[in-house]
């Protein structure tokens, strides 16, 4: 399985995480799924739709997120944007990548976005803490103190986004762990909708494509089957 490289770069991630096509719907309480362990998710049972190798698919989850709790994070999730996982979920020996794309600085219609803005995706995290992303996020915030940015940052409401993996684990669940890939340009986002596969987003970013950054890294999995 290929990989292409990491970078942490600036993007305004912004907007609720949330249900998508026939995913089970959420509520838009970001803390909706979140359990009384840190970085541990309520188990739910529901769909999203993703996109494999040019086609679309069906998400299958039945556990809840996890977070590594070991990577610090001011999230009510523990979950964190911009550094990777030091150890895996319980009882997982590998892991797939899950790279979602996000609309940045512009937005997309909710009948167009596998998880779109308003309620919270199945089995997901409400929030997440970009506080390492800060430094370049300040730009896009220049209204705001260091000090006013920073706490709005601790625990922001996960973006919608759109769904892309590059193996299936033979239909198997499993932990994926996700990796942020922001698109700052409508158009690109429309093309990489249409192409569905981490193939063509891996040709943008060695391509040196301005309007696309990442992936970044997080300490989030989901868990769930590929139908």
């Amino acid at each position: 399985m290929k990989r292409f490289g990491r970078f942490v770069a600036g993007a305004i991630l912004i907007g609720a995480l949330t249900t998508a096509g026939v995913a089970v719907a959420g509520v838009n309480n970001p803390a909706s799924n979140a359990s009384n362990i840190p970085g541990r998710g309520v188990n739910e049972f529901g769909m999203t739709v993703a996109n494999y190798d040019g086609v679309p698919l069906d998400f299958t989850y039945s556990k809840g997120f996890f977070c590594d709790t070991s990577v610090a994070s001011t999230a009510t999730s523990k979950c964190e944007a911009g550094a990777t996982f030091n150890h895996l979920p319980p009882a997982a020996n590998h892991q797939d990548p899950l790279y979602i794309t996000v609309p940045l600085g512009f937005t997309e219609p909710m009948n167009m976005l596998q998880c779109p803005d308003a309620l919270v995706c199945v089995s997901h995290p409400g929030t997440i803490d970009l506080t390492r992303l800060e430094p370049a996020l300040k730009p896009l915030y220049p209204s705001l103190t260091d000090a006013q940015l920073t706490e709005a940052l601790k625990n922001f409401a996960v973006p919608g986004h759109d769904h892309f993996i590059d193996d299936t684990n033979q239909g198997r669940p499993e932990y994926w762990n996700v990796e942020v890939v922001g698109v700052t340009s409508p158009t690109t986002y429309a093309a990489i909708q249409a192409h569905r596969s981490v193939s063509y987003i891996e040709h943008l970013i060695k391509a040196k494509d301005s309007t696309v950054v990442g992936p970044i890294p997080t300490n989030l999995f989901l868990y769930f089957a590929v139908n």
